[in-house]
């Protein structure tokens, strides 16, 4: 008998941990951890994603919108904010964050991704180790 398919649920909080650079000077402060919260509904097939910390900083509270990727739950934060960052030794460093995408599979809410853009210009790109080369910031 074949298992039942079950659906994720519709709110979620979880972290994630960014660990590699795919662009740019590998940053200090890595591995940097994010905490993600989603709102999805899937009958209608309607939601929002919230971006709730960044490292240490935990009132970030930054609103991503659905990407419309087919299959996928994929938001993105367009908006540039500030960030400070705990680094090595007690140091602590203020960047600029933006473009951050959350990416998972649908059926499951599972196989999550995440990445984002730091430095005054974005020129640093850092994202989970499990990020794909096709996937696109």
């Amino acid at each position: 008998m074949p298992a039942l398919a079950t659906t994720p649920p519709p709110t979620q909080t979880f972290n994630l941990t960014l660990t590699k650079a795919l662009e740019g000077a590998l940053p200090p402060y890595l591995p940097l951890n994010i905490q993600f919260s989603y709102d999805w509904n899937f009958a209608q097939n309607t939601g929002s994603a919230t971006i709730l910390s960044i490292g240490s900083n935990n009132t970030i509270n930054q609103s991503m919108f659905p990407m419309g990727i087919s299959k996928r739950l994929a938001f993105m934060a367009r908006e540039r904010f500030e960030v400070t960052i705990d680094g090595p030794e007690g140091s602590r460093e203020e960047v600029f964050a933006y473009r951050v995408i959350l990416n998972m599979d649908k059926e499951t809410a599972e196989q999550r991704t995440a990445a984002l853009m730091l430095g005054q210009e974005g020129d640093v790109i850092v994202a989970t180790e499990n990020w794909g080369a096709t996937e696109v910031l």
